[in-house]
């Protein structure tokens, strides 16, 4: 039963949550600008409901190399730290390069920003289900 709720319930979180760790990576990775007279508590509700709706994106350019990784991790007991982050880096940067998140990176800070997006991302998840993962 344990098993039934961790495909049905914590594997689905845990991959929204990773999503929204990805979409706040690249929010914060250039920033708007803090107006004057705007406050902190305002500025910080704004970026964390531009980086939930981004997490949509970030869940629709992420959803089938991510279910296939969660399927394999899941099926052979991967639960390794490291095979998450490569994992996260290499779809990040591989949604950058393709073109697949907006125009092709030109730059390899670009590229780099996205790694880091599927790197915090792929972490998030390993946190919080992929540690357990085939349990």
């Amino acid at each position: 039963m344990a098993r039934v709720w961790r495909i049905i319930l914590l594997i689905p979180l845990a991959f929204i949550a990773a999503c929204w760790a990805a979409a706040a990576v690249l929010y914060f990775s250039v920033p708007p600008e803090l107006h004057p007279g705007e406050a902190l508590q305002d500025y910080a509700i704004k970026a964390a409901l531009i980086s939930f709706f981004a997490a949509f994106v970030v869940g629709a350019v992420a959803g089938i190399p991510a279910f296939l990784m969660i399927l394999f991790a899941e099926s052979f007991g991967w639960r390794s730290l490291i095979l998450h982050l490569v994992f996260g880096a290499v779809v990040g940067s591989a949604a950058t390069i393709l073109g697949i998140a907006g125009p092709p990176a030109s730059e390899f800070s670009d590229i780099a920003i996205f790694a880091a997006a599927g790197t915090v991302g792929a972490f998030v998840y390993w946190l919080l289900a992929g540690r357990h993962a085939g349990g």
